[in-house]
C-alpha cells in the first residue's frame, strides 16, 4: 500500500481544494505560484479565465490543427534572466526588436510601466511587453533563478520549451512569467502522474488533463485580463515543463501515444474533473438549477474507495480507484475513462 499512497501523492496535487500550492520557489516574497488550489471543476479568474466555447470543439468532423496553449508560470517583482542553448527572436508585444544568441543570457524587469531587457550585446526599453519566440522548432529555454521546486526537492523545474513572454498582470500587479507551445509539448511536461504506474492508469490520467487543458484554451488573442489560459501551479494541473519530461520519459511517451485524443459527449470534447478518493461512489454533477448539466458526470461504484476516506469535490475520475482497477483488473485507459465518464467516448481531436 505504501507504493500506491507514492503514487497517488503527486495526483492530489491537482485536485485537492483548499489546501497551499506544493509548488514552491527560493524566495516566496518574490516569485509566487499563487498558494490557492481548486478543483478542476471550479472556474479560474485572475490573469487565467474560464474557456470559451467554439466550433473546434466538435470531434465528428475533419481533424482540427493541434491548438497552442498559453500557461502562466508565476508571477515575480524581481528581475527575470532568460537563457537557451537555442537562438530566440526578441519582439516588443509584435514587432522585432532584437535577437539573442545561443547561450547569451538576457536579464528583463519592470518599473514604472516600462519594460527593460540588458545582455551583453543589447539593452532595450520599452512601453510593450517582451516576446521571446525560438528561431527552430523543439527549442527550449531556461529562468536560472525561478527556483520553482516540489516538496523541497533539489531540483528545480525552470525550463520549457517554445515561447517565452514577460507581461504585467494588471489583476496580480506584478510581471507574469508566460509560456506558450503547442499543447502536445505541454502535456509532456504534465506531472499530474508518476513514472511507474500502470499504463492504463497513466493515460486514463493524461487523456483527462489533455480534455481539461483543451477546453481551457481561449482561441481569441490575449487580453488584459486574460494573458493566458492554464496556471502551471495545481490551480488548474501540474505542469512542470522540459526538466519533468526528462525526468519522466515514460509519462511523456505516453502522452505522445495519446496524442490528440481527448474525452467527448455527443461530439464535443467535455471537461474531465479527476480527484483523490470517492469513499466508494462518485458523485452526479448538478448545476444551481438542480439540473444535470454534465449528463456524462453521474455517480458510479468507485469499489477500491470503500472504506477510505472521501478526498477531493467527488466528481468524475477517483485517481486511487482507477489506478487499483489499472494495476488489480489490468483495464486500460479506455475503459478507465468510459467508466468514470458515462456514456463518452475516447476520440482523436487533432
Amino acid at each position: 500500500m505504501l507504493k500506491y499512497f507514492t503514487i497517488l501523492l503527486v495526483g492530489l496535487l491537482v485536485v485537492l481544494p483548499a489546501q497551499a500550492d506544493q509548488v514552491t520557489t527560493t524566495d516566496s516574497t518574490t516569485l509566487d505560484l499563487d498558494s490557492a488550489i481548486i478543483d478542476s471543476t471550479s472556474t479560474v479568474i485572475n490573469e487565467s479565465v474560464s474557456s470559451t466555447e467554439n466550433s473546434m470543439l466538435e470531434s465528428d468532423s475533419q481533424l482540427v490543427k493541434e491548438p497552442i496553449i498559453r500557461v502562466g508560470l508565476l508571477k515575480t517583482k524581481t528581475a527575470v534572466h532568460f537563457k537557451s542553448p537555442n537562438d530566440y527572436n526578441i519582439y516588443s508585444a509584435t514587432e522585432m526588436v532584437g535577437f539573442l544568441s545561443a547561450n547569451e543570457e538576457a536579464v528583463l524587469s519592470y518599473k514604472n510601466g516600462k519594460f527593460f531587457l540588458k545582455s551583453n550585446t543589447l539593452k532595450l526599453e520599452s512601453k510593450n511587453f517582451w516576446r521571446f519566440e525560438p528561431v527552430e522548432e523543439n527549442s527550449f529555454f531556461n529562468l536560472p533563478n525561478c527556483g520553482r521546486t516540489l516538496y523541497n526537492r533539489k531540483i528545480t523545474y525552470c525550463t520549457y520549451r517554445g515561447v517565452f513572454e514577460y507581461q504585467y498582470g494588471q489583476i496580480s500587479k506584478m510581471p507574469y512569467l508566460i509560456n506558450e507551445l503547442p499543447l502536445e509539448d505541454y502535456m509532456k511536461g504534465i506531472a499530474e502522474t508518476d513514472n511507474n504506474s500502470a499504463q492504463g492508469y497513466i493515460k486514463a490520467v493524461l487523456v483527462a488533463a489533455r480534455s481539461y487543458a483543451y477546453k481551457n484554451i481561449s482561441f481569441n488573442p490575449p487580453t488584459a485580463k486574460r494573458l493566458f489560459d492554464v496556471f502551471a501551479s495545481t490551480k488548474d494541473q501540474l505542469y512542470l515543463g522540459y526538466v519533468s519530461e526528462q525526468k519522466m520519459p515514460r509519462v511523456a511517451k505516453m502522452a505522445q501515444e495519446t496524442s490528440g485524443e481527448m474525452v467527448t459527449f455527443n461530439n464535443k470534447v467535455v471537461t474531465t474533473p479527476y480527484f483523490s478518493y470517492s469513499g466508494g461512489k462518485t458523485k452526479e454533477w448538478k448545476n444551481r438549477a438542480g439540473k444535470n448539466d454534465r449528463p456524462w458526470l453521474i455517480s458510479v461504484e468507485c469499489k477500491y474507495d470503500k472504506g477510505k476516506r472521501k478526498l477531493g469535490h467527488g466528481y468524475g475520475m477517483s485517481t486511487h480507484d482507477a489506478l487499483m482497477r489499472a494495476t488489480k483488473d489490468n483495464w486500460d485507459y479506455v475503459q478507465l475513462l468510459e467508466y468514470y465518464y458515462s456514456g463518452t467516448q475516447v476520440e482523436k481531436i487533432y
